[in-house]
C-alpha cells in the first residue's frame, strides 16, 4: 500500500457486526455500556447501497438525501490508522476519510454513529470504496479529500461495544468482506518473520508480514511505522487473529488494531513452540547412534551452511550444516534457498533421523523449522590426508576437509565418480550430472581440494563448485582493483587474460528488486562495477564478496561497464564486510563531471527536489541546486509504487549509466529521505 501527504497509512478491513445491526452474519456484543446519548437519527440507506452509488474511476457526488448509520470498528488510538476511521453497518463497510487526529476521542470503537452523506463524495482507492468530503487536483489528476464539516456531518450514539469479527479463513475473503472486522483461527506468523518487529519503528517505515495457515495459504498483515506497537516483536506461535480486511489492487492485507487483537499462544502447525533450547551437531548425531529415530522434545540446533545451493552438486531439497562438534545433511520437504556461508538455526523436535545409503540425515524437515540468523564464519576445513578421511569418515561426516598433495588417477571430466590418490590412499569424489561444473575438465598434476566428507555406500568427497580445488605449483589469481579491472576495458567487449580476482562489498540490494537477480555491484576502495552471473545469485547487500575474473569478458551494456556471465562458482562470501563502504557525499554536478570514475558506486545527494510527482517507478529527475539527475527505479522495485516525496530529501543510490544518459538508481526506501 502506498502513502502520500494526505495519507500517512492506507486501510481498508473487513469484519461483521452484532449487537443490535440485524444482519446475515453473526452479530454479539458485550454488554453496553452506558456511555454516550441515544441517536436521534435514523438511517435511509444502507452502507452497501451507498457504496453501490460508486461510478468505477470517477469522484462520485451523493446529490441524494442519504443517511447511513452503523458503529465505528477500528480508530487512530493504536497510530495503525491515520484520518481514516473504519464504519460498519449490517450490509457492509467503508472508510471514511476524516480530517481530524485523535479522533477516538470522539469517536471511538464501538461508538454508533450516522453520518448525512448528501453532498459528500465517494471515491476509490486501488480497489477500496472510500468517503470523502471534497475533491482537489494533484499531480494532473483529481483525488479524495477529508471530511472537513465532520461536527454537522456525523452524529454521535451511544458506545454499544465492540463488535464481534465475521469468522472468515484466508481463502474466503472477498469484496464483500472489504472494510469490515473479521477473524481468522488457526493462523500464525511466517516462522522466518518470528522475533521481527511489526514495522520500523525508528524509521517510521510501514512493513508487510506474512500470516499463515496451515494449508500454506498467506495473506499480508500491514503495520504503520507509527503504530504504538510497531517495535514490538511478532509472536511465534498460532491462534486467532482479529483485522479490518483491506486490498491494494490484487494484494490482499489485514490492519490490526492493537496487539488486543492478536492471541497466539498455542503450538505452530509444524509442532514447534519457539521456546526449543540449542544443542550441538554432536549430539543430535549420538542420538541416531544410540539407537535414536527422531530429533528430541523441544531442542534445536545451529550450524554454518557448508554446501552450496547454486552449482548442482547437492540435492535443492538439502543443506549440509557444520557447527563447532560436527556436521549433518538437513533434507527439506521443499527446495530450500539457504546460501553458502549463512548460519541457519533449525528446529529438530520430533524430526526423523535416518541414514541414505549410509549417509545421516535429518529427513524430510517443514521448511519452515528452518530460520536464517544471517552470514555466519564459514568453517575452516580440517587439513587430512585420504588415510585420515577414511580411517574418521563417521565422526568426520558431513564436515569440510582439506586434502593437499593430491592427484586423479584418470583424465576425462568431473562427472560422476573420480578416483583421487595421495600417498595415504585413495578416495572417489562424486560429481552430479546436474552440476555446474560437471562438464569441466579434470586437472592435471598435484592439487588440493576442499570437500565435503560424505557418503553412498562407501566413504567419499563432494566438491561444492571448481574454486574448491588449486592446482599445486601454479600461481593463483591475484588480488586486483576494481579500478585495474575497469582500465583493462577498451570498447566492446575485453578478455580479462590474466589471472585475476576482485574483492569488495556489495552494495546493491537484491531483495528489493531494484537490481537484475543475475547482476550484484561491488565496490572497493578503488572503485566500483557491476558483476553479472551466469544464474541468479544470492548475495546480500553488505556481504563482502570475492570473485574470480580469470578469463571474464568486460561488456559495456548501454554504457554501464560489467563484468559479463561470471559463473555463479566463481564467487564466494566472506559474510558481513569487514570495512563497510559509505556513500560519498556529492552535489549532482559533481556526480555528473565525475561519472565514469564514480560509475557502480554508492553516492548520497542531499536536499534534492523531484520535479514531477506520482510513484517511484521509472525514470523521474531531481535537482539539487547545482544540476538535474536522473533517479530510475524498475517497475519490480518493492517501493516502486510509494509516493514521489514533495518536500526536499536526501538520496542514496548507485551511479549508473543508461544509453549515455547519467542516472542514480536507489537500492531500497531506506536510501530516500535520510
Amino acid at each position: 500500500m502506498n502513502f502520500d501527504l494526505k495519507k500517512i497509512i492506507y486501510f481498508a478491513f473487513f469484519f461483521t457486526l452484532a449487537a443490535g445491526l440485524s444482519s446475515c452474519v453473526d452479530q454479539e456484543f458485550t454488554e453496553p455500556p452506558t456511555d454516550g446519548t441515544p441517536l436521534d437519527v435514523e438511517a435511509n440507506t444502507t452502507v452497501a447501497e451507498l457504496k453501490a452509488l460508486y461510478v468505477p474511476g470517477k469522484l462520485t457526488k451523493i446529490e441524494d438525501d442519504i443517511v447511513i448509520r452503523g458503529v465505528v470498528v477500528a480508530d487512530d488510538r493504536s497510530g495503525n490508522f491515520f484520518r481514516s476511521l473504519i464504519f460498519q453497518d449490517e450490509s457492509a463497510g467503508i472508510e471514511v476519510l476524516i480530517n481530524l487526529t485523535d479522533y477516538y476521542n470522539f469517536y471511538p470503537i464501538g461508538r454508533e454513529l450516522a453520518i448525512d452523506c448528501q453532498g459528500l463524495y465517494l471515491g476509490e482507492y486501488n480497489g477500496v470504496v472510500q468517503l470523502g468530503g471534497y475533491t482537489y487536483i494533484e499531480g494532473g489528476s483529481e483525488q479524495l479529500g477529508d471530511i472537513v464539516d465532520f461536527n454537522q456531518r456525523i452524529s454521535r450514539g451511544m458506545l454499544i461495544g465492540t463488535p464481534e469479527p465475521a469468522v472468515r479463513t484466508i481463502n474466503s475473503l472477498g469484496t464483500q468482506d472489504i472494510s469490515t472486522l473479521v477473524k481468522l483461527e488457526n493462523v500464525e506468523f511466517a516462522f522466518s518473520e518470528v522475533g521481527l518487529t511489526y514495522a520500523d519503528a525508528f524509521g517510521r517505515q510501514t512493513l508487510n508480514r506474512t500470516i499463515q495457515d496451515c494449508d500454506g495459504n498467506t495473506i499480508v498483515l500491514r503495520t504503520s511505522g507509527f503504530a504504538n506497537f510497531a517495535g514490538d516483536t511478532i509472536p511465534e506461535g498460532n491462534g486467532t487473529l482479529v483485522a479490518i480486511y483491506n486490498v491494494f489492487g490484487s494484494t490482499r492485507q489485514l490492519y490490526i488494531r492493537t496487539l488486543d487483537d492478536l492471541q497466539m499462544n498455542k503450538r505452530r502447525c509444524s509442532g514447534a513452540t519457539g521456546q526449543e533450547q540449542l544443542i550441538t551437531i554432536a549430539e543430535l548425531r549420538d542420538i541416531f547412534n544410540n539407537g535414536g529415530t527422531a530429533g528430541p522434545a523441544d531442542k534445536k540446533v545451529q550450524g554454518v551452511v557448508i554446501s552450496e545451493k547454486d552449482n548442482g552438486n547437492f540435492d535443492r531439497r538439502n543443506i549440509v550444516i557444520q557447527d563447532a562438534t560436527a556436521g549433518i545433511v538437513v533434507r527439506f520437504s521443499i527446495d530450500h534457498g539457504f546460501g553458502l556461508g549463512e548460519e541457519v538455526e533449525i528446529i529438530v523436535s520430533g524430526q526423523k533421523l535416518s541414514e541414505y545409503n549410509g549417509l545421516l540425515e535429518l529427513d524430510e524437515v517443514d521448511n519452515e523449522l528452518a530460520v536464517s540468523k544471517g552470514f555466519g564464519q564459514l568453517p575452516i576445513p580440517r587439513q587430512v590426508t585420504i588415510k585420515e578421511i577414511l580411517d574418521n569418515a563417521e565422526s568426520w561426516e558431513s564436515t569440510l576437509v582439506k586434502v593437499s598433495g593430491a592427484f586423479f588417477s584418470d583424465g576425462g571430466t568431473f562427472s560422476g565418480e573420480q578416483l583421487l590418490m595421495d600417498a595415504t590412499g585413495q578416495i572417489d569424489v562424486f560429481t552430479r550430472s546436474t552440476a555446474a561444473f560437471a562438464s569441466a575438465a579434470l586437472p592435471v598434476g598435484e592439487l588440493s581440494i576442499v570437500s565435503i566428507v560424505s557418503q553412498s555406500g562407501d566413504t567419499e568427497l563432494k566438491m561444492r563448485k571448481l574454486t574448491d580445488i588449486e592446482s599445486e605449483g601454479q600461481p593463483n589469481p591475484d588480488e586486483a582493483s576494481l579500478a585495474e579491472i575497469r582500465a583493462l576495458f577498451n570498447s566492446g567487449t575485453t578478455l580479462i587474460s590474466e589471472a585475476k580476482k576482485v574483492r569488495g562489498m556489495v552494495i546493491s540490494d537484491k531483495d528489493n528488486g531494484n537490481t537484475p537477480v543475475r547482476n550484484i555491484v561491488l565496490q572497493d576502495n578503488n572503485g566500483g562495477i557491476v558483476v553479472r552471473f551466469l544464474d541468479p545469485h544470492d548475495f546480500a547487500l553488505g556481504e563482502e564478496v570475492e570473485v574470480n575474473v580469470t578469463g571474464q569478458m568486460l561488456s559495456d551494456y548501454n554504457g554501464l561497464l560489467q563484468i559479463l556471465d561470471v559463473p555463479n562458482a566463481n564467487a564466494i562470501s566472506f559474510g558481513p564486510a569487514s570495512s563497510p563502504v559509505t556513500p560519498r557525499v556529492a552535489t549532482i554536478e559533481e556526480v555528473l563531471a565525475n561519472s565514469d570514475a564514480w560509475e557502480s558506486t554508492l553516492i548520497k545527494i542531499n536536499d534534492v527536489v523531484f520535479l514531477d510527482s506520482g510513484t517511484f517507478s521509472g525514470a523521474h529527475v531531481v535537482n539539487d541546486g547545482t544540476g538535474e539527475i536522473s533517479i530510475y527505479t524498475g517497475s519490480g522495485a518493492s517501493f516502486a509504487d510509494e509516493p514521489l516525496p514533495s518536500n526536499e530529501v536526501n538520496i542514496t543510490g548507485i551511479t549508473s549509466e543508461f544509453n549515455g544518459a547519467v542516472e542514480l538508481k536507489p537500492r531500497n526506501a531506506s536510501d530516500i529521505g535520510g
